[in-house]
């Protein structure tokens, strides 16, 4: 049976057109507040159902009980606080007002803000409670330090409902809902991801269909590290393992739009309960989940789970252990799969990864697909990139193979 949305209830904050027209039509009355491509990200997340059973960006109460018991202020799980921040100017132009306008670099409107509420923060709380750690060499805290002193919180009603980038991928909510039931899947697994897929990413997720009937790999798509790969070649690299190496009808590829926080174990936990609106029945959280450099013991993200009743979570999570080479064996492993010595287990390194085909130094095929990596080594040509993103629909999977046949021939 395909879950049930987080807190019950699939959140949809969409606006029907009458109400949008009447909207758009007297947006001078409203004061406006310029968001970033993240912020934009969220607020559609919020609208979408993404964040059910979030309605809105977090008022005071509800960011207070989140960044310090990992839940809101009702009692629901909810790990990380969702919030708008502004600075001084900002703050003084929306100052008193209960409805703003929320829009875009080019002053386009997204969505509006309604019953807003504006408050102070402690930025050392947020940062401890959430990361851990105060240290600004922490990407998600040096990013809490540079927000704006205030947060303002409110109910969103969307007004852009456009779904860039990759439209053709970036499904919401109730359409993996759909597809699931279509496809008669009653089970299904998530994948998050943030980079291309080496071969033991791909032996936890055959491993995960092993028990449910389908599985749902969903790259995040957004700010992350400098050197993670770019979204387009993470997306080809998957479009291209799922054409050739996965059973058919087993595999659904999507999109997360959604700004990486590296926050460990509690974005583990967010992590599982966006999968759990998009449907999802299981969540893989493998080793250092949303991690970033030693902030968070190996297993931290895994272990969270266990401190939350079955029914807070209500999904099963899939506590998968390192996944090796055992060149005794010949194949891939979990590290205690099989009782040869650890001398001959070679571990996944995605730094080890990257640095390999930055410098065009092709990996062995037991750390990633030749495929693969014949695709990766196109990484940087701006005409590839641009190609891919105009590249739409069912054509994609064409261009992905005549980019890898290229790529193979030492042409690109």
């Amino acid at each position: 049976m395909i879950s049930k949305p987080h807190g019950g209830k699939l959140v949809d904050k969409t606006i029907p057109d009458k109400k949008k027209q009447e909207i758009l039509k007297n947006k001078k009355k409203f004061k406006t507040l310029k968001v970033d491509v993240e912020q934009i990200k969220d607020a559609k997340n919020i609208a979408w159902g993404v964040y059910s059973p979030l309605t809105g960006f977090l008022k005071k109460k509800d960011f207070e009980s989140v960044t310090s018991s990992l839940r809101l202020s009702g009692g629901i799980v909810w790990p990380i606080p969702i919030v708008l921040d502004v600075g001084s100017k900002d703050y003084k132009n929306i100052k008193g007002e209960k409805d703003i306008l929320l829009v875009d670099e080019q002053n386009t409107p997204i969505a509006v803000l309604s019953d807003i509420e504006i408050f102070d923060y402690d930025k050392d709380f947020f940062a401890k409670n959430v990361f851990g750690a105060l240290d600004k060499n922490h990407p998600g805290v040096e990013s809490i330090y540079g927000m704006g002193d205030h947060l303002v919180g409110g109910e969103i009603e969307l007004l852009d409902d456009t779904r860039e980038p990759f439209p053709e991928l970036n499904f919401t909510p109730r359409q993996t809902r759909k597809l699931f039931k279509d496809n008669g899947w009653e089970s299904v697994a998530a994948f998050q991801t943030r980079n291309v897929p080496h071969r033991g990413h791909e032996y936890l997720q055959k491993h995960a269909l092993k028990t449910t009937d389908g599985i749902f790999i969903q790259p995040v798509i957004g700010e992350k590290k400098v050197e993670d790969f770019k979204d387009e070649y993470t997306l080809a690299c998957y479009e291209l393992l799922i054409d050739r190496y996965f059973p058919k009808n087993k595999v659904i590829l999507g999109v997360l739009p959604f700004k990486m926080r590296y926050a460990g174990p509690r974005e583990a936990i967010l992590h599982a309960l966006i999968r759990k609106n998009y449907g999802c029945t299981h969540f893989i959280v493998g080793r250092d989940h949303a991690g970033v450099g030693n902030y968070y013991p190996p297993f931290a993200a895994q272990e969270i789970f266990d401190q939350f009743k079955q029914n807070e979570i209500d999904m099963e999570i899939l506590k998968l252990s390192e996944v090796v080479f055992c060149q005794k064996c010949v194949d891939h492993r979990f590290v205690n799969g099989c009782k040869h010595e650890p001398e001959s287990k070679i571990s996944f390194s995605g730094t080890k990864l990257r640095e390999s085909i930055k410098n065009r130094q092709q990996p062995p095929d037991y750390i990633i697909r030749p495929a693969v990596y014949g695709l990766l080594s196109t990484s940087g040509n701006s005409l590839v990139d641009s190609m891919y993103k105009s590249t739409s629909g069912q054509a994609k999977k064409g261009f992905v193979l005549w980019l890898t046949g290229l790529s193979q021939a030492g042409k690109t």
